[in-house]
């Protein structure tokens, strides 16, 4: 048995309850020492005044604290007239009705991990939309040709290249006309003409009609 756990003939189940207990017992030992005990009146105001105080918390100071109402009995006051000692602890265990607990204590929230997972996902998600649509862009709008462009800068390219040829073309039958050389039409004028005989037939047609 340890006999740090035993105080005042009692013996106690934590060092801190011991602790406590032999702290009582030093203040019980001072009073002891120092109160009048035979002054019924004095005894009475340290047994009002331990307990507003809260004086005493172990058995070694309730033991004390029946001393002192014993005193003031034999000293002619009647129980009635005697506040009650409390006891600061539950000596019998009840099996706990876990429903009516249930209702009594408030209910923790539990936290979703799947919750926080879902947020995370939706976010990322987000995140990667927005890079997609700005990826996008930028290769819409890039000058050199890509997957996403090559349609437009090929037809671009083409049109250019043909206009250039058309220039070209032009300037050489223009050049030849000057040094009196003959050449075939250019593209426009032979367009022209193509137009001119189209229109021709179509009023012959007409005429031949009326």
């Amino acid at each position: 048995m340890n006999d740090e756990m035993i105080v005042g003939g009692f013996i106690f189940g934590t060092a801190a309850d011991a602790d406590l207990a032999r702290e009582e017992l030093a203040r019980i030992e001072y009073l002891d020492a120092n109160m009048n005990y035979s002054n019924t009146s004095k005894v009475k105001q340290l047994y009002d005044k331990a307990l507003d105080t809260k004086m005493f918390h172990t058995p070694v100071g309730w033991r004390y604290m029946d001393k002192l109402a014993g005193i003031l009995k034999d000293s002619g006051y009647v129980p009635e007239e005697l506040r009650p000692i409390p006891l600061y602890n539950v000596f019998a265990r009840v099996e706990e009705d876990h429903s009516v607990l249930e209702r009594i204590r408030p209910v923790k929230k539990k936290k979703d991990p799947y919750k926080r997972k879902y947020a995370l996902a939706v976010m990322l998600i987000g995140v990667l939309i927005v890079m997609v649509i700005t990826m996008f862009v930028i290769a819409m709008k890039a000058e050199t040709p890509n997957m996403l462009n090559y349609r437009n800068a090929i037809i671009n390219e083409y049109a250019d290249w043909e206009q250039d040829i058309r220039d070209r073309e032009n300037a050489v039958r223009l050049k030849e006309r000057e040094l009196n050389m003959i050449s075939p039409l250019t593209h426009d004028e032979q367009k022209e003409l193509q137009e001119q005989q189209q229109e021709l037939q179509e009023q012959q047609q007409v005429q031949g009609e009326d």
